[in-house]
Parts: C-alpha cells; sequence; structure tokens
C-alpha cells in the first residue's frame, strides 16, 4: 500500500500536468484566433437586403486585410428592402483609425461556392469611424451606360463587318485559303528542318548524330589531360620546376646574390656619405661652367670666325675647280 508522501507526490505531478496541458490549449487556442484574444474590439453594424451565405464567424476585411469576424446576424425590423438584416461586426479597436465615416461594405466571395466575407472599401474623409456606427452598404450597379453601349455594338459592327469582306486576318482566314495556304508552307518549311536534322549529311544532323562535335570538344580536353599527366610525371620543364627543386634554388641563390650586391651598395660609401655625392656635384658644375664658357666665346657670340673659314672653303674650292680644269697650270717647272 502506497504511503502518504507518495500519494502527495502522484497527486503533485497530476496537478502539473493538468496545469501544463491548460497552459499549451490556451496558447493553441490564442494562436488559432490569430492572435487577437485579448486585443480591444469594437461593434459596428451593417445592414443589407439578405443575408444568404453569411453567418457569425465569417471575415471581416478592410481594403483585402483581415480585421474581425461578424460576431451577430439579426433580423433588424426594418420595413425598408435595404435594411432588413443587421449585421453586427466585430472589428479590432486598432484597426478602426483606418475605416473613414464615408466607407462603404458589400458582401463577396472568394469563389462560386465559397464562404462569404464582409469586405469595407475605405473612404477618403478624415474623421474615422466610432465604435458602433454603421457602415454604409455599397450601392449596386443598376444604371446603363447607353454610350458606351453604343459604341461597343459599333466596335462589334466594324469587327464582324471586317470578317465578311475578307479585310481583317480572321475574314482572310474564314473567306479564303490564303492563310491556310501560308499555315502549310510554314508547316512544310518546319517539316524540312526536322528532315535535315535527321539527316546525318547535313550540318545540324553531324553535330546531333555524329561525334564530329564530341571529337573537337575532346581534343582539347584529352590534350590538357595528357599535358597535366606529364607535369605531375615530372616531365618537361613545368614538371621539373614543380618536382626538382634545382631550378627553384638557382633561382633563389640569384635572388640571394642580388639582395647581397644591393646590400652592399647600400652600405657602400656612395650611399652612406655625401662625400662622392659632393664630388659628382663638383665635377658636374665645373662641366656646366665650362660650356657655358664655351657658349660665350667669340666662337658662338660672333660670326667672323665663321666669315673667315667660309671665305677659306669658297677659295679652296675655287682652287681645286681651277685644278681640274687647267692643271699645268699648277704645275709650272723653272730651271736655274
Amino acid at each position: 500500500m502506497p504511503s502518504a508522501r507518495q500519494i502527495r507526490w502522484a497527486k503533485f505531478r497530476v496537478l502539473v500536468v493538468a496545469a501544463v496541458a491548460g497552459t499549451i490549449l490556451c496558447v493553441l487556442f490564442y494562436l488559432l484566433t490569430g492572435g487577437t484574444l485579448l486585443e480591444r474590439k469594437a461593434t459596428l453594424y451593417l445592414y443589407i437586403p439578405d443575408a444568404s451565405g453569411l453567418g457569425p464567424g465569417s471575415p471581416v476585411r478592410v481594403d483585402g486585410i483581415g480585421v474581425g469576424k461578424v460576431s451577430r446576424v439579426s433580423l433588424s425590423g426594418s420595413k425598408q428592402p435595404a435594411r432588413v438584416v443587421r449585421v453586427a461586426l466585430s472589428v479590432e479597436h486598432s484597426h478602426l483609425i483606418h475605416i473613414p465615416v464615408d466607407s462603404t461594405a458589400d458582401i463577396g466571395a472568394d469563389t462560386l461556392l465559397g464562404d462569404k466575407f464582409v469586405g469595407i472599401q475605405s473612404g477618403h474623409s478624415a474623421s474615422t469611424i466610432r465604435p458602433d456606427g454603421e457602415i454604409a452598404l455599397k450601392p449596386e450597379a443598376t444604371t446603363l451606360d447607353l454610350a458606351q453601349f453604343a459604341v461597343q455594338l459599333r466596335t462589334v459592327d466594324v469587327t464582324l463587318r471586317a470578317i465578311e469582306d475578307g479585310t481583317s486576318p480572321l475574314g482572310q482566314f474564314v473567306l479564303g485559303d490564303d492563310m491556310y495556304r501560308d499555315l502549310l508552307r510554314r508547316l512544310d518549311q518546319i517539316h524540312r528542318g526536322l528532315r535535315s536534322v535527321e539527316d546525318a549529311n547535313t550540318q545540324i544532323g553531324g553535330l546531333v548524330y555524329t561525334d564530329k562535335t564530341f571529337r573537337q570538344i575532346d581534343a582539347p580536353l584529352l590534350a590538357l589531360d595528357q599535358t597535366l599527366a606529364r607535369m605531375q610525371s615530372g616531365q618537361g620543364a613545368a614538371g621539373r620546376l614543380l618536382f626538382d627543386s634545382a631550378q627553384y634554388d638557382q633561382l633563389r641563390a640569384v635572388l640571394v646574390d642580388l639582395r647581397r650586391s644591393v646590400a652592399e651598395f647600400r652600405a657602400g660609401p656612395m650611399v652612406q656619405s655625401d662625400g662622392t655625392y659632393q664630388r659628382w656635384r663638383r665635377s658636374l658644375s665645373s662641366l656646366v661652367e665650362r660650356v657655358d664658357e664655351v657658349n660665350a666665346g667669340p666662337l658662338f657670340n660672333s660670326s667672323e670666325m665663321y666669315d673667315n673659314l667660309n671665305g677659306l672653303a669658297i677659295e679652296m674650292g675655287r682652287s681645286i675647280r681651277d685644278f681640274r680644269e687647267n692643271p699645268r697650270k699648277f704645275l709650272r717647272m723653272k730651271v736655274f
């Protein structure tokens, strides 16, 4: 027989399980109601001629957005045909600011056989509806625009005349065989195209039924695979570079020598001290001064020397010309 402590512990466990189950049920019920169970509700009224298909729980939407449900449908007792049934709408209080006072409502359905809902079309007034307010029923469109109907009739008449006269594509198709022949010609072209695809001697057929294209794609891939295989086996310059470290060591030695040479040059007196720089600077300055002196001398500033040299060249040219014309003139012999 269980002891009193075991009985108390069993009762405690049952109580905990019941509390957890109740909590879960409350959460599920809250979620099934859309999370609006604890929100404040406001009641609005709508008068309609009949309530066929509409009942408690039917959705209430404002511009397609759900804001509540129908809470009650009852007879209003009014003698007016448009106010026979009174529908009480339970709307979330926070959504009243989205329903102006000039809003209208009507009864709609998602499908032909679906459940009805109350659809509210928001108006344009700056004032919003208050709790226990009335929403006007949207009037049915019973007027007929005769002018628009006449335009549509004329459009239909023009279309039918075009078909009868054969001026439109549909009329040509009905009365003549041009479109039919054109359709046959296009189908024949499609048929010939399909036959060309079936023929392996054509370009497209060769692509489809022969391995020419495959070979064109396979050959470069095979060459690439062979090249990679040779590299992997250590053949060729690239393979030796990957598997033999001699070239790498040689290149590394060259870089080490170059780095050592740069370091020696940076450590030399030419870089570390400015004595060499000063000597180079004095030499260049002296060379520039000499060039300036030559440029400032009479050789470049006066034309006298140029004229003398030019006259000497002219006299020499004349003498050479006379010598070529009469060499005896210059070959004179005297006997003493």
